[in-house]
C-alpha cells in the first residue's frame, strides 16, 4: 500500500494559513520564507523526489498551479513539482490546468483506491481541512510538520475540528535557523499512565478550585441610567456644548453616588453603571439623579437590579449586570425600573412599587417581573 504522507508548515501556535507569498485577508504571510535557508531548501526538494506524486485540497491546488509552472526552477524543483502526477480533491473543478492533473471528486472512494494502487508515496502539502478529513478518516501514515518559531495569533490552524488523535513521534531534526522537522505516526493504542490516578482531583481539590472561580462574585445591586432623547439633544446642542453637558452630567452622577455609598463603575457615554451594597441605597441614588439632573436640563431613566456580579478589575459583568442592563430597556422618562428582587428587599416605608407585568428580558433567560418604583 502507498503510504500518505501529510508535509506541513506550522508556527509555533499551529497557524499553516500562507506560509509563502500567497494573498491572505490578515496580511500575515511568506512567514515560512524569513527562516528558510538552502538546508531547508535541501531537504524539501529531497521530500518531493522521495515520493512518487502530490495529493491537494482545492485552495491550494490554486495557490500551487499559478505559482509553481513560471518559478525558479532551484536545484530542479520545480521541474519535479510541475512533471509529478497530481491529484486535486474537489467536487466543483471540471478542468484541471496543472499538467498531469487528476481531478478527485469522491475522496471517500478515490482515496483509498489511490493507496491501494502500485506506486511510490504520496504527499499532502497545505490542505488544511483535506488533511483535517484524512486524519479523522485515518488515511494518513505520517505527518511531517516544519515548526517555525514564530507566533502569528490568528489564521488558520492545522487539525481545527480534529480531536481524540495520538501519534507517537519517530523522527526530529532542527536546522540552524531553528526551524524543527517533527515526523509523526499515528499510535495504535491510547497511551495510560499511573499518573492520571495518582494526580487525580479529590473533593477537596475542587472545592478548593470551586472557591477561586467565585472569589470574585459578589452578590450586589446594580443601577444603570442612561439620558432619554440624547441623540436629538445632542444634535440641537452641537459637539462642544453636549460635551459640556455630559461632563456635569458625570460630575453628578459620580457625587450622588459617592453620596449613597455607591461604587460608579464607569460612564457609558450618555448614563452610568455603578453598584451598591443595598438596592435601598441604589433607589434613593436614582432617585436624587432624577431630581438633581432635571435642575440641569437633562432626563434619565433607571433600571436596578440585584443579584450576583462578577468582579473585573475596574469593571463588573455577569448575568446580573446583563439583567439590569436589559430592563432598562423598559424604563420611559424619569422611570426607575426594578425587579422583583429589588421590591422584595429594599426597605423604607415612603417607597412605592407599581406593577409593569412580566416581560421577556433579550438575551436573559426566563420570564422577569418588573416594577416602577418612586417615592411616596
Amino acid at each position: 500500500m502507498r503510504k500518505l504522507i501529510a508535509s506541513e508548515f506550522v508556527t509555533l501556535d499551529g497557524v499553516m494559513e500562507a506560509p509563502g507569498n500567497e494573498p491572505t485577508q490578515s496580511g500575515k504571510n511568506a512567514w515560512s520564507l524569513q527562516y528558510a535557508d538552502e538546508e531547508q531548501q535541501r531537504f524539501k526538494i529531497d521530500e518531493a523526489y522521495e515520493v512518487d506524486a502530490i495529493l491537494l485540497g482545492r485552495v491550494t491546488y490554486d495557490i500551487f498551479a499559478a505559482f509553481w509552472p513560471t518559478a525558479p526552477n532551484d536545484m530542479g524543483f520545480a521541474d519535479r513539482m510541475n512533471g509529478m502526477p497530481k491529484y486535486v480533491v474537489s467536487k466543483s473543478l471540471k478542468t484541471a490546468t496543472w499538467q498531469n492533473t487528476t481531478i478527485i471528486n469522491d475522496p471517500a472512494k478515490q482515496i483509498p483506491e489511490l493507496k491501494e494502487q502500485p506506486g511510490g508515496s504520496i504527499v499532502i502539502y497545505g490542505s488544511g481541512d483535506l488533511v483535517s478529513w484524512l486524519t479523522k478518516q485515518g488515511l494518513i501514515d505520517e505527518y511531517r510538520l516544519m515548526v517555525f518559531p514564530v507566533l502569528l495569533g490568528s489564521g488558520k490552524r492545522l487539525f481545527e475540528n480534529v480531536s481524540d488523535v495520538h501519534m507517537r513521534i519517530v523522527e526530529t531534526r532542527t536546522f540552524e535557523t531553528s526551524v524543527s522537522v517533527l515526523t509523526y505516526v499515528p499510535s495504535d493504542r491510547v497511551p495510560s499512565s499511573k499518573y492520571v490516578e495518582r494526580f487525580q482531583w479529590n473533593r477537596d481539590v475542587m472545592q478548593s478550585w470551586e472557591a477561586a472561580q467565585n472569589a470574585d462574585r459578589v452578590l450586589a445591586t446594580v443601577l444603570f441610567t442612561d439620558i432619554v432623547g440624547s441623540t436629538a439633544q445632542a444634535a440641537a446642542l452641537g459637539d462642544k456644548e453636549w460635551r459640556r453637558l455630559l461632563d456635569r452630567h458625570d460630575q453628578a452622577a459620580r457625587a450622588a453616588v459617592e453620596r449613597f455609598r455607591g461604587r460608579f463603575v464607569k460612564s457609558t457615554g450618555d448614563g452610568i453603571l455603578a453598584t451598591f451594597d443595598a438596592p435601598t441605597r441604589a433607589l434613593r441614588c436614582a432617585f436624587g439623579l432624577n431630581e438633581v439632573l432635571s435642575d440641569l436640563g437633562i432626563a434619565i431613566r433607571s433600571a436596578v437590579h440585584t443579584g450576583e456580579i462578577e468582579i473585573r478589575d475596574d469593571d463588573v459583568g455577569g448575568i446580573g449586570v446583563h439583567i439590569a442592563a436589559r430592563a432598562l430597556a423598559k424604563a420611559g422618562d424619569r422611570d426607575v425600573v426594578v425587579t422583583r428582587t429589588v421590591r422584595e428587599l429594599a426597605t423604607g416605608t415612603d417607597l412605592i412599587f407599581r406593577p409593569l407585568g412580566t416581560v421577556g428580558l433579550r438575551g436573559v433567560p426566563g420570564e422577569w417581573e418588573l416594577f416602577a418604583a418612586s417615592l411616596s
